[in-house]
């Protein structure tokens, strides 16, 4: 064989060679490059399953709600709770009841008052979840805001059921001390009594950087649940005149509207 026809049957041959190479050598990388972004997807959402819904929810939620818990039955054990107007609960005790309060005095609500067959709207958010979490540890029944308005329809079917419902009347974002329609539609539905719920404790300290300036408060405390006359709803009263007829109401009851007694 001659060395141009040497040189004709190589060129070829390597030509295929390195085309043969490049194609394997393409598919290796292919394969080995998705086998690492599968590995990494696959970790990136056990990461995020695991830590971020599980550690976290444990840790941010579950332990801290407890301790909170802990701390608010301390509140209550070793504070001094004095009740004022339970004629006016007694009153409406046969009648369905809806508890309305500020939504800056929660935890006081938590720390002093224990009753049965319960609910209490909380809004639907980070913030809500905790509190949610919170409210459950008491064995209230919780009903979350919804903006197709199915959170209402649920506390109208809770308040025929003869369950007490607690609203924080300027939640879930304010402006504080200013009562919404919401609680003056559900009674308009249901027939129920509004009972404004006034909450004060003489210890503790008020969030003024929060727009509820939420009210929190210490162990070996006074604290003041009080019961307002109760607010009836007719079928054909003005929404707006008992939204100001609550919030008259609830503005008597909390003194200085801070939640804490001077």
């Amino acid at each position: 064989m001659t060395y141009k026809n040497y040189v004709k049957l190589l060129v070829p041959s390597s030509i295929v060679g390195i085309f043969v190479n490049v194609v394997i050598e393409q598919n290796l990388y292919e394969m080995v490059g998705k086998h690492i972004l599968l590995n990494l997807a696959i970790r990136r959402l056990c990461y995020r399953f695991f830590f971020q819904r599980i550690i976290w929810y444990v840790v941010v939620f579950k332990i801290s709600v407890r301790l909170v818990q802990l701390i608010l039955l301390l509140i209550s054990g070793t504070s001094k709770i004095t009740i004022v107007g339970k004629e006016n609960l007694k009153a409406s005790k046969k009648e369905n009841i809806i508890f309305a309060f500020w939504h800056g005095n929660y935890t006081l609500l938590l720390a002093s008052l224990r009753m049965s067959n319960t609910a209490v709207l909380v809004h639907r958010s980070f913030r809500g979840n905790y509190i949610a979490q919170l409210f459950s540890t008491f064995n209230y029944h919780i009903v979350r805001t919804s903006k197709s308005g199915k959170s209402i329809l649920k506390l109208i079917k809770m308040v025929k059921q003869g369950c007490s419902v607690f609203i924080a009347v300027d939640g879930p974002q304010g402006p504080a001390y200013k009562t919404k329609p919401g609680i003056i539609y559900i009674a308009q539905k249901t027939g129920a009594k509004i009972v404004p719920l006034g909450l004060e404790g003489r210890k503790g300290f008020v969030l003024k950087n929060r727009w509820d300036n939420h009210f929190i408060p210490l162990p070996f405390n006074n604290i003041t649940v009080s019961f307002g006359k109760s607010v009836s709803v007719r079928p054909g009263d003005s929404l707006e005149a008992k939204e100001e007829e609550v919030t008259r109401a609830l503005l008597e009851l909390t003194g200085n509207h801070k939640g804490v007694r001077s």
